[in-house]
């Protein structure tokens, strides 16, 4: 081979190299845990809007004492929902969380982006004693993937984490490190929102609760 093309090739593999090293530096740099001392504006973004029975209030969501409560009002069907500011693409997404005592209400840990039906992937919790939780996948315009399994626990109880690991062509649901559901088909491939919220649903019963209640999550976290 003549000396140039040598050359030629050998800056063909360095700016390979550091492409590579740039897009790795990238992911890592997208990385990040929020213990909650504060509510970061920068990092979340509050909802406001009508949403289930109820409206979803940008009063229901603070920080205190190292935790982000979610509140479900006593006596109302309103909640609360915040989103992550940046899109995230493939990784493992994860929150420990101990969720309100409501029936007929949900908490869920999920990624999300507009339009409905097209990209979606959903840890719903039940906000009652009966131990079911939902794993879903939506994409390209409809459900692509449902199953309620029953915890171990008694998520009202106390605090568990539960975690999304996104990859290309499949989904694994987690809770406590334990792989509860796969899914390998119907599975988005678009960038998504992280989003955590507790409301009322109106394909539940709609019963308000007679005192306050909380979602309380310790922290949230994402690894490329």
């Amino acid at each position: 081979m003549a000396r140039w093309g040598r050359v030629l090739l050998g800056v063909g593999a360095v700016i390979a190299v550091a492409v590579s090293v740039s897009l790795a530096a990238a992911a890592r740099s997208n990385n990040f845990r929020d213990d909650f001392t504060t509510l970061d504006a920068g990092r979340w973004l509050v909802s406001s809007r009508p949403f289930g029975y109820g409206t979803l209030y940008p009063a229901d969501v603070a920080v205190s004492n190292g935790l982000l409560g979610i509140e479900l009002p006593g006596g109302t069907l309103d909640g609360g929902e915040m989103r992550t500011s940046t899109l995230y693409r493939f990784g493992t997404f994860r929150a420990r969380m101990k969720i309100a005592n409501a029936p007929s209400s949900l908490t869920a840990f999920f990624l999300y982006r507009a339009p409905d039906y097209q990209q979606e992937i959903d840890i719903e919790l039940y906000n009652d004693s009966s131990r079911r939780v939902m794993f879903s996948t939506y994409s390209g315009g409809s459900q692509t993937n449902t199953q309620t399994v029953l915890l171990p626990f008694d998520a009202t109880a106390d605090f568990h984490e539960y975690a999304i690991d996104y990859r290309p062509g499949s989904v694994r649901f987690l809770v406590d490190g334990v792989p509860l559901q796969t899914f390998s088909t119907g599975i988005p491939r678009s960038a998504m929102y992280v989003y955590a919220n507790a409301w009322f649903p109106s394909w539940l019963a709609g019963q308000a609760p007679a005192t306050d209640q909380y979602t309380q999550i310790d922290w949230i976290d994402y690894t490329a």
